[in-house]
C-alpha cells in the first residue's frame, strides 16, 4: 500500500494542474458552405459558414464580391445575381486572417417558348402584315428574335416582324430566339384580282401611216396578273402591236381590242383611218398640141395604186385629163393648144390634191441650136475656117428637115443652102445633126433650118456668136460639108 501511494499523488497532481488551465476561444478556420454557385439572373442564395471550432459563437464577418456588376452580397451573406457574367465572393472573420471563397457563375434566363399572335394569315400581293410574339417566361434574358422566310419569292419578313407579300403561293416565317426556340407563321399569298380595263381613248383618227399609242387603265393598279392581249377587226385598215401602238394602213374603219388575261375584260377603241396624201408619177409636163400623155395617181404613203380621185384641168382649152374608169388610178391627158394648164387629182374626200404642170410648146420650141467651128479665124467680124449648124430635136415627135440655108450676117446674100432629103430627112426625137461648110471671110454668118411636123412647115435659125465661145468639134461628131 505505502509502495502505491506516490502514485497517487502524481495523478493528483496532474489532475489539478490540467483542470484549472483557462478554455481557448479563437476561431481556426471558416468554410463557405459551397466552394462555386451557378445561379441566374434575379436569383438569390444565402451563404452559411462553417467555422472550427463548431461550438464557438460565430462572429459578424465581413462579405465581398469581385464584380458588382455580375452579383451583390449584403453583411447577412446573401447574394443576389444582377447579370451574366462571373464573381467571386469571399469571407473574412474579422480580424481578416481567415477567409473563405465562392466563386458564382451568373446564367441567363432561357426562353422556354415562343408564339406568334397569328399562326395562319392570308395576304393579296403587296399586301402587309405585322407578326408579334411572345417568349416564355416572361423574365427571359435575351428577348432577341430572328426573322426567317422560307420564299423570298413568295413573302419577305423584316427585324420587326412585318410581313411583305411579294408573289403567289404558299411559305412559312419562322421567329427564333437566340437559343433556337422557334414559332411559325403560315402565309398564303393570293393574286389581286382584275375587276375592269379601259383604254386611254375610245376613239382615235388617224391618217395612212401614222402610228398612235393606246395606253390601258387596268384596276386595281396592283392587279397580279397585267397580261393582255391586243388584236385589230381589220388589219389591213389598222393594226396594232402588243405594245398597243396602232398603225394606220389603209382607208377606213377598224376596231381595236384589248383583252385581260385575268377576268377576260374587253376594252375597245374605234379607228378611224384617212387618207394621208395622193402624189402624181408627173409633176411637170412640157409637150406639143394635139398629144396624149398618161399620168397615174398614187398614195403619198407608199407605191400603191390610189383608184377613187378625180381629174380636173385648170384650162381645158389647152389640155383636158379623163379618168381611164372606176377602179383604175390612171387619166389620159389630151393636149389641145399652145398655153399652160395645171393638172389635179383630187380625194374622194376631196381633201386631199396633187397637181401637175402642163406646158403646151410649139414644136419650135424644143429644137436647140448651137455653132461648131474648127480652124476659125475671126478678122472683125469677118469669119474664115470650117462652121457648121448643129440642130436637135428635143421634142418627144420625129420632125422631118426640108431645108438648110446659109447667109452673110452683113448683106443678107445667101451663100450657101441645100435641100438634100439625104442631108437632111427625118430626124427622129432625141437626134442632132448638122451641116455646114468652110468659110472665107464671112461676116458673122445667119443659119436657117426649114422642116415640118403634123402637117405644118417650121423655120429656126440662129446666128454665128459675136464672142465665139466654140472651139473644135468634140469626137465622134460628124461635120456634114454642103455645096453652094
Amino acid at each position: 500500500m505505502k509502495k502505491l501511494l506516490p502514485f497517487f499523488l502524481t495523478v493528483l497532481s496532474l489532475c489539478l494542474f490540467y483542470g484549472c488551465e483557462k478554455e481557448d476561444l479563437t476561431i481556426k478556420s471558416l468554410t463557405l458552405d459551397v466552394p462555386t454557385l451557378t445561379l441566374t439572373i434575379n436569383e438569390t442564395h444565402q451563404f452559411v459558414v462553417s467555422i472550427t471550432p463548431a461550438k464557438l459563437q460565430a462572429p459578424v464577418y465581413t462579405w465581398i464580391t469581385s464584380n458588382s456588376n455580375v452579383v451583390t452580397i449584403n453583411d447577412k451573406g446573401e447574394i443576389k445575381a444582377i447579370s451574366v457574367g462571373e464573381a467571386t465572393i469571399t469571407v473574412y472573420n474579422p480580424e481578416k486572417t481567415l477567409q473563405s471563397s465562392c466563386k458564382v457563375s451568373v446564367q441567363p434566363i432561357d426562353a422556354t417558348s415562343i408564339s406568334l399572335d397569328l399562326k395562319n394569315i392570308e395576304l393579296f400581293v403587296d399586301e402587309e402584315k405585322n407578326l408579334t410574339f411572345k417568349i416564355t417566361p416572361d423574365n427571359t434574358t435575351n428577348k432577341q428574335i430572328t426573322w426567317s422566310t422560307a420564299d423570298i419569292n413568295i413573302a419577305t419578313v423584316d427585324n420587326t416582324g412585318k410581313i411583305k407579300a411579294i408573289g403567289v403561293g404558299q411559305t412559312n416565317i419562322t421567329a427564333n430566339t437566340y437559343n433556337l426556340i422557334s414559332d411559325v407563321c403560315i402565309v398564303k399569298v393570293n393574286p389581286v384580282r382584275m375587276t375592269s380595263i379601259s383604254l386611254s381613248q375610245n376613239s382615235v383618227t388617224m391618217e395612212i401611216s401614222d402610228k398612235q399609242i393606246l395606253n390601258v387603265n387596268i384596276m386595281p393598279s396592283n392587279t397580279t396578273n397585267k397580261k393582255i392581249t391586243w388584236s385589230s377587226s381589220n388589219s389591213t385598215i389598222a393594226s396594232v402591236s402588243q405594245t398597243g401602238e396602232i398603225t394606220g394602213t389603209a382607208e377606213g374603219a377598224a376596231i381595236i381590242t384589248v383583252k385581260s388575261d385575268d377576268g377576260g375584260f374587253i376594252a375597245e377603241c374605234n379607228v378611224n383611218v384617212k387618207l394621208k396624201g395622193i402624189v402624181l408619177t408627173k409633176t411637170i409636163i412640157e409637150t406639143l398640141p394635139n398629144q396624149q400623155e398618161l399620168i397615174w395617181v398614187k398614195y403619198s404613203t407608199s407605191n400603191t395604186a390610189y383608184t377613187q380621185a378625180t381629174w380636173s384641168s385648170s384650162n381645158p382649152a389647152v389640155a383636158i385629163v379623163k379618168g381611164d374608169g372606176f377602179g383604175t388610178n390612171s387619166a389620159i391627158i389630151s393636149t389641145l393648144s399652145i398655153g399652160t394648164t395645171i393638172i389635179t387629182a383630187t380625194s374622194s374626200d376631196g381633201q386631199k390634191k396633187a397637181t401637175c404642170s402642163v406646158t403646151v410648146k410649139s414644136i419650135s420650141d424644143f429644137i436647140t441650136l448651137k455653132v461648131i467651128t474648127q480652124g476659125v479665124f475671126n478678122n472683125n467680124g469677118f469669119i474664115t475656117g470650117d462652121v457648121y449648124s448643129e440642130i436637135t430635136n428635143n421634142s418627144s415627135q420625129s420632125i422631118v428637115l426640108t431645108a438648110f440655108y446659109m447667109y452673110d450676117g452683113y448683106s443678107g446674100t445667101l451663100f450657101a443652102y441645100t435641100t438634100d432629103p439625104t442631108k437632111l430627112g427625118t430626124l427622129v426625137a432625141g437626134a442632132s445633126i448638122n451641116l455646114g461648110k468652110k468659110l472665107n471671110s464671112v461676116y458673122y454668118p445667119t443659119f436657117k433650118w426649114s422642116f415640118t411636123w403634123n402637117g405644118n412647115s417650121y423655120q429656126v435659125e440662129h446666128k454665128y456668136p459675136v464672142f465665139n465661145p466654140f472651139g473644135a468639134p468634140k469626137k465622134n461628131i460628124k461635120l456634114n460639108l454642103i455645096m453652094e
